[in-house]
């Protein structure tokens, strides 16, 4: 039997078409959510606009530090991991790297959905929490064969699948194009771009930006205590969190997106808006290679912004797969 184990948003998308397809297929299945994001606006209400079960294990290691949130995490999932035998944990955060230490130590099959991503870039803890649980896992679910490239040491199977994140946004229909208010949308919230120096450049920036562009930005809990904290302020309004479906529609209606996001660049490569990319290392550099985005440091944003908008416009769409992801791994696990 089979353990889902998610926390943080970009893991519902996930997830969400995984889960389906185990209904279709008959595998049996549950799924934990740590509680490493949980409020109704992050969390919650994803699980109903995606059309899946609420999960049937749900903690609370919201807004804990770290190492605190980790221990905390792995006591949770020990509490309930002895009945299954399979273990699945998706992408790159706390959530993902509890789920594969206590799947490990705890003699199960680990599982890894968005393997052998790399950044190249160590100060980020999803890098690290990448390599360390691609290490752990006896079966390693790619993305792209760049991303099995990656993957040459490891002891896991692996296989190149595509991206659940296409295939679910594949479901998610006709997205309104209203075609008049010309914004550029905007999404930030890294560690790495919410210490005090990086944001206030940030902020500044946009700031600078919204004088002549205008600006969407639903902003995440994180990047706003920490606005708060350091006593910035923006001069153009905000919005909260938003769902799935709006992220899909702002960015849709956008003339382009800013993001330090792992899923939103790619949401907008599918939707035909181009990016800038704030992170020290791109996740996706097939989308760079591709001219599709441009990385930026924190402090360089509006300098590739006029790069950017002298990109030619994205024609190919097959990136990350054909949108039958979830099939080829249910085929592979119930092989």
């Amino acid at each position: 039997m089979f353990l889902h184990i998610v926390g943080a948003r970009p893991q519902y998308m996930k997830l969400a078409p995984l889960v389906r397809e185990f209904d279709k297929q008959g595998l049996d299945f549950d799924v934990l959510h740590t509680g490493q994001h949980y409020d109704d606006s992050m969390s919650s209400n994803f699980f109903t606009e995606l059309g899946i079960e609420p999960p049937k294990f749900q903690f609370d290691n919201n807004n804990k530090p770290y190492p605190k949130m980790i221990s905390d995490m792995i006591d949770d999932i020990s509490s309930v991991i002895d009945e299954y035998t399979d273990v699945i944990v998706y992408g790159d955060t706390i959530t993902t790297l509890a789920g594969a230490l206590t799947s490990v130590f705890s003699g199960k099959k680990l599982h890894h959905i968005e393997a052998g991503l790399r950044s190249k870039n160590l100060d980020m803890p999803e890098e690290k929490i990448r390599r360390l649980v691609d290490e752990s896992s006896d079966y390693l679910y790619c993305l792209t064969e760049r991303d099995k490239d990656n993957l040459g040491h490891v002891g896991g199977e692996v296989h190149v699948v595509g991206d659940l994140m296409y295939e679910n946004f594949l479901k998610q229909g006709e997205i309104v194009d209203i075609g008049q208010e010309s914004y550029i949308f905007v999404t930030i919230h890294r560690e790495e771009n919410t210490r005090r120096k990086e944001l206030t450049s940030i902020v500044e920036q946009l700031n600078k930006l919204s004088r002549t562009r205008n600006i969407i930005f639903p902003i995440h809990p994180r990047t706003l205590s920490c606005i708060k904290k350091y006593g910035l302020k923006l001069e153009f309004e905000y919005l909260d969190a938003i769902s799935y479906g709006q992220v899909l529609f702002y960015i849709k209606n956008s003339d382009c997106v800013i993001s330090d996001s792992g899923g939103v660049p790619k949401e907008a490569y599918w939707l035909g808006k181009k990016s800038v990319v704030v992170l020290k290392g791109l996740i996706y550099p097939v989308l760079e290679e591709k001219r599709y985005n441009v990385r930026s440091d924190y402090d360089k944003i509006l300098d590739n912004l006029d790069v950017l908008e002298k990109l030619p416009e994205i024609d190919d769409f097959s990136l990350f797969g054909d949108g039958k992801t979830s099939k080829k791994i249910v085929d592979i696990l119930d092989d």
